[in-house]
């Protein structure tokens, strides 16, 4: 028999996210994926994936709303699995491709619905990928990347059976958070929350209302030198490369928008406990930091600082968005608005290793890249900071933001005033954020396109321009 439970903090943040989707745009927040399978059995895929639906509650979970209006989430046993198949002659990355976007445009229903499916391409009846897409209900990106390495692990008879057993249930998860258990958890998140909303300004932009025509421009810098140097200025201030990258993305909006108190909103993974770190489940919720912006400030106070603003924020990830939303209008900003997730910053470590670790040595460095590409979404945040990489080798920020709130040369400034931090953070630590800023500043009017500390292998001399 089905069981019925509460939604955890993770879905009912992610829930209430939705809420605010419009119905045309509501694959924009299924997570897509795209599994090599060569050399693996089709017929064992297929029993991989009954295995892990077997394995774990989220792939047999359906959402629904309670006589109370609230949300709850409904365990079956089973769920059949939605499993298509496409055979070709032949089958390129650019096929997977493209059907992993068909199957990400098909959005889910947000009530009664699994929300996964998934599609196995063969190459003349042999298996070469499996595009799947999965509503951020069911997973994060953690978690997809985990079904991932299950899958191949099950279907490749690495592992025999489910000898692992059940996963770590939402339900369990959900239970206790809404537990006595986790009372001191929950008034540890209230109190932060209280002295955000009473702290300061609500919010980092102007609010502006909804329109036919939003959109998003999108810009992503990738080099590998900033990497390196990212965790040169880490292990030099004893602090973490996202550490470093939180501070400098506060302090390069601090100049863009001539503020001196940026709230960044964190996406916490929330997976620090051991005994929910494997849960397949989706988990992410945003946690506010306030950066104070000191422009007479060194730059290796302000990264301590905000490392240690990290960690607290990052304690209390985990909360009841619906009571900190009661705590919200109960402390409204002067002319009356509420606070607002605008500013994102998503610090995301790949798992599989990067390119080959690049020289240290400017002169053998590559390149660094600038390219805008069209954006996964045109609504939502006006300012979102996403960092990929593999933690040491290779890195890319990319900038998704509104063109009407920060434009092409803003978000250029942004990245440029990220990358000569991570410099100065190694060459000049002792130098003042206000300086950092004024520099960054100039750096973009130069006539090189960039400024003597910003080599080409952390900065493009000629950044190619966003197209429309």
């Amino acid at each position: 028999m089905p069981v019925d439970a509460p939604l955890t903090f993770g879905q009912l943040s992610t829930w209430r996210s939705i809420e605010t989707f419009a119905a045309d745009r509501l694959m924009e927040v299924n997570v897509p994926a795209l599994w090599d399978v060569t050399g693996l059995d089709a017929a064992a895929i297929d029993n991989a994936l009954r295995v892990l639906v077997r394995r774990h509650e989220s792939l047999r979970t359906t959402f629904h709303i309670g006589a109370d209006g609230l949300p709850f989430q409904r365990v079956h046993p089973d769920v059949p699995v939605r499993l298509e198949r496409l055979d070709l002659p032949s089958v390129t990355a650019e096929d997977g491709a493209r059907v992993l976007r068909e199957l990400y445009a098909r959005a889910f229903p947000v009530v009664g619905d699994p929300g996964w499916h998934a599609t196995l391409m063969s190459a003349a009846g042999r298996p070469r990928y499996l595009a799947v897409s999965m509503s951020h209900m069911v997973v994060d990106v953690w978690a997809i990347r985990e079904l991932q390495s299950q899958l191949v692990e099950l279907a490749s008879g690495a592992a025999a059976g489910d000898g692992r057993g059940p996963g770590a249930a939402p339900r369990e998860l959900a239970g206790l958070q809404h537990g006595e258990a986790w009372a001191a958890h929950r008034r540890g998140a209230e109190k932060y929350w209280k002295k955000l909303l009473t702290g300061g300004p609500l919010s980092n932009l102007p609010a502006l209302p909804p329109r036919p025509d939003e959109r998003r421009v999108q810009a992503t810098l990738r080099s590998h030198r900033l990497a390196v140097l990212v965790g040169e200025a880490a292990a030099l201030h004893r602090v973490s490369p996202q550490s470093v990258l939180t501070a400098l993305t506060g302090a390069a909006l601090s100049g863009v928008l001539a503020r001196r108190r940026i709230t960044l909103s964190l996406m916490c993974a929330n997976r620090f406990d051991p005994r929910w770190q494997s849960i397949v489940s989706t988990m992410n919720q945003l946690i506010p930091l306030v950066c104070s912006v000191d422009l007479d400030a060194p730059l290796s106070g302000f990264l301590k600082r905000t490392h240690l603003g990290s960690l607290l924020a990052y304690r209390h990830g985990s909360y009841d968005v619906d009571a900190v939303e009661r705590l919200a209008a109960e402390a409204p900003g002067e002319d009356g608005s509420l606070f607002v997730h605008d500013c994102w910053f998503n610090y995301v470590t790949e798992p599989a290793a990067g390119p080959d670790v690049p020289s240290t040595s400017l002169e053998e460095a590559p390149d660094a890249t600038l390219t805008w590409t069209p954006p996964a979404r045109n609504a939502g945040h006006p300012f979102y900071l996403r960092v990929n990489g593999d933690g040491a080798n290779w890195v890319e920020l990319t900038v998704r933001a509104d063109p009407d709130l920060l434009g092409e040369r803003e978000i250029g400034a942004v990245l440029r005033t990220v990358v000569l931090g991570a410099r100065r953070a190694v060459t000049a630590p002792d130098g003042t954020v206000g300086r950092l800023l004024e520099d960054a500043a100039d750096a973009a009017d130069a006539a090189d396109g960039g400024g003597a500390e910003l080599e080409v292998s952390l900065f493009p001399r000629e950044p190619a321009l966003a197209q429309g």
